[in-house]
């Protein structure tokens, strides 16, 4: 008989004993359902935040802090804020300008237009060096600002396409004036959405409020330089030295006193990075004989992807979570074996007529994996309304990544895959079992 034939046959078998293939069915389902609902939201928080940019990028720290003083605490976390001094910032520019460097924090910025009628508080990016290039920020309109016009602390700036129809009355408001205090800007870009999540080119140790973002994006970029002589206060991550009282006068950044700018540098394979580390740690150890920086010298350089693990950006929750799932799904599996055993060995009779018939053991094998695997897909179909409601109620919940928790278009054939290789998994056992049944003392029992 052909194998075709016993795979029809298999498809047939779903019909009988419906009770038990509904149960093993729905067993099915709920396992699939709870691991790709984990295996979606890990998906989602181990994507990349900058595809085609990540792999060049790559953080840039030295330990310029004070040595520790006595009766004073280091702070509560083991991974030091990776925050520069603007100074500190500019002088390693000017030591390597053959490579891209942007040093930046995230903050927000009063806007207003200039007749005084409208005005907006925006999250927005203050940086020194490229950033909206070497980020990938999309640009609409316009142009981001020239190394000159930083240089000579022109106030400009890039603005959202949002933030521009807000102040301006139009999405291209390039070549109009907005505020920033009181100090007209000149907008010379107009960018689209850019909201990388989690929001890795400002991400702090301890973060976590922050790490996600709100999806809206950012809605300004202005160089740093002329932000600062508007006065601009970055509100972002600080670290003081106390030379001054707690370095900051009235929420202004004491530019001699205070580390609060992230610095990032785009790099060409390992041979760049590790020549720009050499660099970086002999800067590091000049300061340090300068008696500048007070800590031995000490310097690092991380990549996108190992800045985002070296902080636990994915919960561990999520990840345990993950395999509560997987045991889960083990465990139905198993169950539905059980089931599967069951109805097959219930029809040893059927199968025994067959063998005499001159059916083979693969015959037997191939319609017992047929049913099995027919009774997976069904469990997979049911399993994506399943995980659709289980995403939903994870949506539900204010986590600041939740609002992530969507199943895309690929996930949906691997929850397919899924099923199907849970199918044939736990079908291969009881289908073993039947395929060795003797014949002749299965038709005598008839």
């Amino acid at each position: 008989m052909s194998l075709s034939y016993a795979a029809s046959l298999g498809l047939h078998g779903l019909r009988r004993h419906p009770r038990t293939m509904a149960l093993a069915v729905l067993t099915l389902a709920l396992g699939l359902a709870s691991s790709m609902t984990m295996i979606t939201l890990l998906a989602m928080l181990s994507a990349d935040p900058l595809p085609g940019l990540s792999q060049r990028l790559h953080l840039v720290w030295v330990d310029s802090r004070q040595a520790q003083r006595s009766g004073v605490r280091d702070g509560t976390h083991a991974q030091p804020p990776a925050l520069w001094k603007l100074e500190d910032v500019q002088a390693l520019a000017r030591l390597r300008p053959q490579v891209r460097q942007t040093a930046l924090v995230g903050t927000p910025v009063a806007l207003g237009s200039t007749d005084g009628a409208r005005s907006e508080e925006v999250s927005a990016v203050l940086a020194v060096g490229p950033m909206p290039s070497m980020f990938g920020v999309p640009l609409l309109h316009g142009r981001s600002w020239t190394a000159q016009e930083e240089q000579d602390r022109v106030p400009v700036l890039v603005l959202g396409r949002e933030a521009s129809l807000q102040l301006l009355g139009t999405e291209n408001g390039v070549g109009h004036d907005v505020l920033v205090g009181h100090t007209p800007f000149r907008v010379v870009g107009i960018n689209d959405t850019w909201a990388p999540r989690p929001r890795a080119y400002y991400l702090q140790a301890g973060d976590n409020p922050q790490i996600w973002g709100d999806g809206r994006g950012e809605g300004a970029f202005l160089p740093a330089l002329a932000a600062l002589d508007a006065g601009v206060a970055p509100m972002g991550a600080r670290l003081c030295d106390d030379s001054h009282p707690d370095g900051i006068r009235f929420d202004a950044v004491d530019l001699r006193s205070c580390r609060w700018l992230m610095l990032w540098t785009e790099l060409d394979g390992a041979a760049q990075a590790d020549d720009y580390r050499r660099a970086l740690l002999a800067y590091a150890d000049e300061r340090h004989a300068a008696g500048v920086f007070e800590r031995e010298p000490h310097a690092e350089l991380h990549g996108m992807s190992e800045w985002l693990a070296l902080n636990h950006v994915v919960p561990s929750s999520v990840r345990l979570n993950l395999w509560l799932a997987l045991a889960l799904l083990a465990v139905c599996m198993l169950n539905v074996a059980g089931l599967l055993t069951a109805r097959f060995l219930r029809r040893t009779g059927e199968l025994g007529v067959r063998r005499v018939l001159g059916a083979s053991r693969r015959s037997v094998v191939v319609q017992c994996l047929a049913e099995a695997g027919a009774a997976s897909l069904l469990g997979g179909l049911l399993a994506l309304p399943l995980t659709e409601f289980a995403l939903w109620v994870v949506r539900m919940q204010d986590r600041g990544y939740t609002d992530m928790a969507h199943l895309k278009p690929p996930l949906y054939l691997v929850l397919l895959g899924l099923s199907l290789l849970a199918g044939l998994l736990v079908g291969s056992i009881p289908a073993w079992r039947a395929s060795r049944l003797e014949p002749a003392l299965q038709v005598k029992s008839l």
